[in-house]
């Protein structure tokens, strides 16, 4: 689920640009880890604390392969700044996977 979350962030803009349709990179990628999150915890019911971390690391696998596809095959210079495109991935997608996971788990103990 993350990685679906991170290639559509991530995949679908160029490099230089953080739109996508109009809609910010940020925004987009932080509502769709809390609903992804949410849903996946719902649906599978883990820990939350596992789902916050796989749909995190998801999202920066995206990130990683995106800067492995841009540097073999287009530029080799266009992410030099690498390390802080990923450590950016995972500070805004981190907290809302986690939201959302305990969210779940909140709206799970309601249903009961």
């Amino acid at each position: 689920m993350g990685l679906l979350i991170g290639a559509i962030s991530y995949w679908r803009i160029p490099y230089n640009e953080v739109n996508l349709l109009e809609i910010q990179i940020w925004l987009l990628v932080g509502s769709a880890t809390l609903i992804g999150s949410l849903l996946s915890n719902l649906y599978f019911k883990q820990k939350p604390s596992l789902v916050g971390i796989l749909i995190t690391l998801g999202v920066l696998l995206a990130i990683i392969i995106r800067i492995i596809y841009d540097v073999t095959f287009w530029d080799r210079t266009s992410h030099n700044l690498a390390p802080f495109e990923v450590i950016l991935g995972g500070l805004q997608s981190f907290p809302m996977a986690f939201t959302g996971a305990y969210l779940a788990k909140i709206i799970q103990g309601i249903k009961k």
